[in-house]
């Protein structure tokens, strides 16, 4: 059947600019952006930007066609349905063509056809409505042809339809493939098909010596005004795939708690994602949570909650339990390059679940128009959890942005109950034992001293107790008496006073102190200094090992503290004097 021409867009200008152009796709392959993989039975050759110009591998119209007004012919982040990584954009406005071309060869040598429909030649194309004065045609592949003369023949996917034998439908990404049954337009008369005549592929295929290369081409429209916007990708021939791509990937981070306790509450998680700004877009985005755990974890054994909804989890061949997080854009209306998105969510094991490390691995998915459900990116983040008994004695795991470090005990010291340790607690905490002191706003008690705080008083044994305030035998906020010490060699603590009683010693709050060989261990200020060391100018100050040191008033209360000692020690040794004089 015979229709009347709608001219290809490729002229018999390209030959005379092919012959010198072809000879520089064969040699600049490799040194355009060009990173070879292999997948399948075909090797994959992305193409960045800077292959696609004079130095190919791929030639734009100006470089095969110079007469003719070119369009918009980039690498666009557009994401395509296979690699997700971008697309070759052909856009025109009126009056204008867009085309890439590739060639086979330096030599200007035809490829025989059916060969090369033999390994296969395929791509996909898309339709973008935005841009477009019509939507039922698309980017054509053509083949610049030896046919008695140089021919063009072109594949239109208006006048085919795709690999799932669906016609063209815009917005949608559709696979096509050339067969011998598939349409072809000829841009001159070959075997009895006249110039612009349609025919089986098949029918050029015997009428041919070949084809040079291939050509990813929108033309003139047939309507002075008309204006078309499209994307292909994955344009395979002769054995290769050739992928245009941004440079950029985006990136995923993953924080999850480093204990999970089987029947405690819910604790937080979070999965991010970050594009950089020559990144592809990402549309419909999601997470994809994939969760392995202990042997014998089971769906209902885990629960996983984003947005206030439970996340249905499914079991895996390998055990592993996946679920799909809805995943909230940080930054414009799409991840576009550039942006943020990220999911938030929570975990918690149910009792009797069963103990061991739960690997959890978070990755972001999209939705690409013209395919079913969400597709997986590869851009991923793992992070490492251990599910536990809720009776075994581990501190609090750290929330995502609050990470716990756990107060130091020195040496033989700890909580309450302990012949050496000593009892703490903010008004409830109580220590026993022979050489026991209480600290803080609680209560201690010892054989060898007591001490209670928040303005009461102190005594007992043979050392001085601590007081918030208090007056009797004991380092009070202000006072000038010594500091507060459980009795014999031991040091306690002091809400903001420093003091010297015996030989132990007392800093700030929230600190550490030392008795015997046990410790008391405050509200998680600093540790113990060590001892006092020069501080330059003269003075003295008190260092330990942690990297708060103590406050400026408790230097100020324990220097008081300490001259106050000084003077009484000064006192009584004059009035030892006098007597023995």
């Amino acid at each position: 059947m015979t229709r009347p021409l709608r001219a290809s867009g490729t002229s018999r200008t390209l030959l005379r600019t092919a012959t010198a152009t072809a000879a520089l796709s064969a040699v600049s392959v490799l040194a355009c952006g060009i990173a070879p993989t292999a997948v399948a039975d075909d090797t994959v050759r992305t193409v960045h930007q800077d292959g696609l110009g004079p130095n190919g591998p791929w030639l734009r119209l100006q470089e095969t066609t110079p007469d003719r007004e070119p369009g918009v012919q980039v690498v666009s982040p557009k994401p395509d349905p296979v690699h997700l990584n971008g697309s070759l954009r052909l856009s025109i406005a009126a009056g204008q063509q867009a085309q890439a071309a590739h060639y086979f060869n330096s030599t200007w040598t035809p490829e025989p056809m059916q060969p090369l429909l033999d390994a296969g030649v395929s791509y996909w194309a898309y339709t973008a409505s935005e841009g477009s004065s019509v939507t039922n045609i698309g980017a054509n592949l053509q083949f610049p042809a030896s046919c008695g003369g140089f021919t063009t023949l072109s594949f239109e996917p208006g006048h085919n339809t795709d690999t799932q034998g669906a016609a063209l439908e815009p917005d949608t990404w559709q696979k096509y493939r050339l067969t011998g049954e598939s349409v072809m337009r000829t841009s001159r008369a070959v075997a009895g098909i006249p110039a612009g005549g349609d025919a089986p592929l098949s029918h050029f295929v015997t009428a041919c010596e070949g084809a040079y290369g291939v050509i990813a081409n929108i033309g003139r429209l047939g309507d002075p005004n008309g204006t078309l916007n499209t994307y292909v990708d994955n344009i395979t021939a002769k054995g290769t795939t050739w992928d245009f791509a941004v440079t950029g990937r985006a990136s995923a981070a993953l924080t999850v708690p480093t204990e999970i306790k089987a029947g405690d509450g819910p604790r937080p998680a979070d999965a991010s994602y970050t594009d950089p700004a020559d990144g592809p877009e990402y549309q419909g985005i999601g997470t994809r949570l994939t969760l392995k755990g202990p042997a014998g974890l089971k769906p209902d054994q885990l629960t996983v909650m984003s947005e206030g909804s439970t996340v249905p989890l499914t079991q895996q061949a390998d055990g592993s339990l996946t679920g799909e997080l809805r995943t909230n854009l940080r930054a414009g209306a799409t991840m576009e390059p550039g942006g943020k998105a990220g999911a938030a969510f929570t975990l918690a094991a149910a009792e009797g679940a069963p103990t061991g490390r739960l690997d959890v691995t978070a990755e972001l998915t999209v939705a690409v128009d013209g395919t079913d459900g969400p597709v997986r990116t590869g851009v991923s983040a793992t992070d490492h959890s251990r599910i536990t008994d809720a009776d075994t004695g581990h501190g609090p795991s750290p929330s995502p942005t609050h990470p716990h470090h756990p107060k130091p005990s020195p040496p033989g010291g700890g909580h309450g109950n302990g012949n050496w340790g000593d009892g703490h607690g903010k008004g409830q905490g109580k220590g026993q034992g022979n050489w026991v002191g209480g600290h803080g706003n609680g209560q201690g008690k010892g054989n060898w001293g007591d001490s209670h705080g928040d303005g009461g008083t102190s005594g007992g044994g043979t050392s001085g107790g601590h007081s918030n305030g208090g007056t009797s035998g004991s380092h009070s906020n202000g006072g000038t008496s010594g500091g507060h010490s459980n009795g014999g060699t031991s040091g306690g603590h002091s809400n903001g006073g420093t003091g010297d009683s015996g030989t132990g010693g007392s800093h700030s709050s929230g600190g550490t102190g030392d008795s015997g060989t046990g410790g008391s261990h405050g509200n998680g200020g600093a540790p113990l200094p060590n001892g006092p060391v020069d501080a330059g100018g003269g003075s003295t100050a008190l260092t330990g090992s942690g990297s708060g040191g103590l406050s400026g008033p408790g230097l100020a209360i324990g220097a008081a503290g300490l001259l106050a000692a000084v003077a009484a020690a000064v006192g009584g040794l004059r009035t030892a004097r006098r007597r023995r004089g």
